[in-house]
């Protein structure tokens, strides 16, 4: 039986990635530093997945699973190099912790003589697969760097924070939507490739990325801002908002557009896509929430991730990111929130985060930011900022229309 080493048991490595390769035949162990999941794991030998919708729940066992603490450096480097592909999940700001296991466990997978190792990068993180390598150049040879194949995904699926009134009850219980494909840069691959439904080989792979972080992750961040402005909790019910959902379909739209035109991608199987995702965040079963999708601010402001990259791509077609500002504007205004203060030169902090202190996308959203500073009434809010977009763009058809 072939082994997948899945460094973090989390949501994305037990609620997507545990099941793709359990489901195939293999062997699945986790590597994660929380000991008594891993405890549980290993008592259990598996655990409880829902496949959750609108239409009802259907429940799914992975098996067979063990598990490894990551803390067990030895433990660890071995279980890395009997692995027959290694997937991370652990998310952008943990993955420094994970390199001196992986390191090790590549260093020994070579002193026994055995091939190759693949290493599935399952984080939201644009260039991930760079970012990796300069944190195991230090540490791992030429030699040895180039038996790794560093290879980037693109996780799809939405898979919430677990629901701590069922997890008290089923502590391993983890819950998802249906949407089971992980496509994964064909060209980063080193050997054969696996035989797991699911897994998607694509060359080349940078539009599958940029559709993900500038679209899906895009999309999800601006309903979660603006959704937390207007006082939802659930995502399902901020998307739901005929307002909220304007815009962000619109922001989706504007940056398909941008997608389309750099790839020569075709526009209505985007925006067919787009309509889907908007489709699947409002899935009520997934309890997600606002607060969880909108989490880190600084990281989602940032000038390469989801909204400031999105922005800036549109603005390299010579379009205006309007939406996008709003989205960003919302986004200062709940970080501004969470700080517990209003910042006192909102412009420097905005361009702080974003690395954009000039232009359209600041400008636009300096203007929206106004009004969402001093609006008093949230339910109000949206018409006015609806209108201002509306206002700002040559031709606003397809928001004017929807209104």
């Amino acid at each position: 039986m072939k082994l997948a080493v899945i460094i973090g048991a989390g949501n994305i490595g037990r609620g997507f990635i545990g099941q793709l390769f359990s489901e195939a035949g293999w062997e699945v162990c986790y590597l994660d530093v929380a000991r008594p999941v891993v405890d549980a794991l290993n008592e259990a030998g598996s655990y409880p997945l829902d496949i959750v919708s609108n239409t009802g729940t259907e429940r799914k066992i992975i098996s067979p699973v063990r598990a490894v603490d990551g803390n067990d450096h030895e433990a660890a480097a071995r279980v890395t190099a009997d692995a027959d592909v290694c997937v991370t999940c652990v998310g952008a700001k943990a993955i420094k912790y994970i390199i001196p296991n992986l390191a090790a466990g590549v260093r020994l997978r070579r002193e026994e003589g055995r091939g190759p190792l693949n290493l599935l990068i399952c984080e939201n993180l644009m260039d991930a697969d760079s970012y990796i390598r300069s944190l195991l150049e230090p540490v791992l040879t030429e030699e040895e760097l180039s038996s790794v194949g560093l290879v980037e995904t693109s996780v799809g699926r939405m898979v919430p924070v677990p629901d701590k009134t069922l997890t008290e009850k089923e502590p391993l219980l983890v819950r998802a939507e249906r949407y089971g494909v992980l496509p994964f840069d064909r060209d980063a691959w080193l050997g054969d490739l696996p035989d797991v439904p699911g897994l998607l080989p694509v060359s080349p792979f940078r539009f599958v990325v940029e559709r993900k972080l500038y679209v899906h992750n895009m999309g999800h961040a601006v309903c979660a801002y603006l959704g937390t402005l207007c006082g939802y909790e659930a995502i399902a019910d901020a998307i739901s908002d005929t307002g909220i959902r304007l815009a962000v379909r619109e922001a989706m739209i504007s940056s398909v557009k941008a997608l389309s035109k750099r790839y020569g991608r075709d526009l209505d199987a985007l925006l067919a896509h787009t309509e889907d995702l908007i489709r699947r965040f409002g899935n009520r079963a997934l309890g997600d929430t606002c607060a969880r999708v909108g989490n880190d601010v600084p990281r989602k402001l940032a000038r390469a991730d989801r909204l400031t990259g999105a922005a800036l791509s549109i603005l390299e077609t010579g379009e205006r990111p309007v939406w996008l500002s709003l989205g960003a504007a919302a986004a200062l205004r709940v970080y501004e929130r969470s700080e517990g203060t209003d910042f006192p030169d909102p412009g420097t902090a905005f361009a702080a985060l974003t690395g954009v202190g000039e232009g359209p996308y600041y400008e636009d959203a300096m203007a929206f930011y106004g009004v969402i500073r001093t609006a008093d009434d949230p339910a109000g809010l949206l018409p006015a900022l609806i209108s201002m977009a509306d206002g700002m763009l040559t031709d606003a058809g397809p928001a004017r229309e929807a209104l």
